[in-house]
């Protein structure tokens, strides 16, 4: 390409010399549904066009085997200081995605920006191109579970709520069934939409999500209730755990009022209003505690408590243990 330098992802891709050459790069404890979401797809477009239109190079930072979460060690082709050329690179990260925070690593994906390769990152991948100083000022797709321990660790970056985001020369997934709506929206503006919507047929799925599609299911599925209300309460109290509502301002919002919303929680799900949020932030606090490395005075602030004893007490009541009990000893909750 000559003139203004790269900008665009899909651009860059759609432009490649065929076969578009994809990296992937796998970390220990990577997310193996995730790892066949981004490579299925790129074989299923070569079977039904008849011809090589994709190839892939399986990565590690040594060049060995990579364990996944499920404990299956997976052989790859190449370590990144001998890996081929590639158009796209994606890192595959798993929950303990810190322990590999790793400036040798660093140094080479910023080698790739600088080369104008399309960086992508699935699952908590995100988390190395941010600490890499690569996502400052970007708009990322980081999983819902993760997203309060990156909006902490990188305030710089534009999270978003949505299922992917495209933003310059980076693409990043929030992971899971996800990533093959993103493989498959790639795919789209690199060789068609009928080519993707083959292999979305291919695969049994009946609808391949939009960009801006939102990653959670909807209230309704999750706790089995149809009540439109009650659902604009759940969604409400989600998207303000940092930041808790008041009830009677909640219930205002909603346009009911608070002796209803009790009466509709009590009925559907068994709980008060108050009790349900409460549930809601200690199951991300929860999360938080089991799954990072963040203070606990710091999971409380996420998790809506300027206090750190009430947040602590409250914590107890909850699960039976401590959050430092729960973190040091490996104690499951009761509840």
């Amino acid at each position: 390409m000559t003139g203004k330098p790269p900008t665009n992802a899909l651009e860059i891709l759609a432009a490649a010399v065929e076969p578009i050459s994809i990296g992937i790069f796998l970390l220990r404890n990577f997310p193996f549904m995730t790892f066949g979401a981004a490579l299925d797809p790129l074989r299923q477009a070569n079977r039904l066009a008849g011809r090589t239109l994709f190839k892939w190079t399986l990565i590690s930072i040594d060049g060995a085997g990579v364990m996944a979460s499920a404990g299956v060690i997976m052989p790859v082709d190449s370590s990144i200081d001998n890996m081929p050329h590639c158009d796209l690179v994606l890192v595959c990260a798993g929950l303990d995605h810190a322990s590999h925070y790793n400036s040798k690593v660093f140094a080479w994906l910023r080698r790739l920006h600088r080369q104008a390769c399309v960086l992508g990152a699935i699952s908590t991948g995100p988390f190395l191109l941010a600490r890499a100083g690569l996502l400052d000022g970007r708009r990322c797709a980081v999983h819902w579970e993760q997203l309060p321990q990156f909006q902490e660790e990188f305030p710089n970056c534009i999270v978003t709520n949505e299922i992917f985001a495209i933003d310059g020369l980076f693409i990043t997934s929030s992971g899971g069934t996800v990533t093959l709506d993103m493989m498959l929206y790639i795919i789209a503006a690199c060789r068609g939409r009928p080519l993707a919507a083959a292999i979305s047929d291919q695969f049994n799925h009946p609808e391949i999500r939009q960009e801006h599609d939102f990653q959670r299911m909807k209230p309704q599925s999750r706790f089995s209730i149809r009540h439109a209300k009650l659902a604009e309460v759940i969604m409400a109290m989600e998207n303000s755990i940092q930041d808790p509502v008041d009830l009677q301002v909640l219930a205002r919002r909603i346009q009911i009022s608070t002796r209803q919303m009790e009466r509709l929680f009590l009925r559907h799900l068994g709980k008060t209003p108050s009790d349900f949020y409460t549930g809601l932030r200690m199951a991300r606090a929860r999360d938080l505690i089991l799954q990072t490395d963040l203070s606990i005075s710091t999971v409380a602030q996420i998790c809506g408590y300027m206090s750190s004893t009430h947040f602590g007490r409250t914590y107890r009541t909850h699960f039976g243990v401590t959050p430092r009990e729960m973190r040091s000893e490996g104690i499951l909750p009761r509840k």
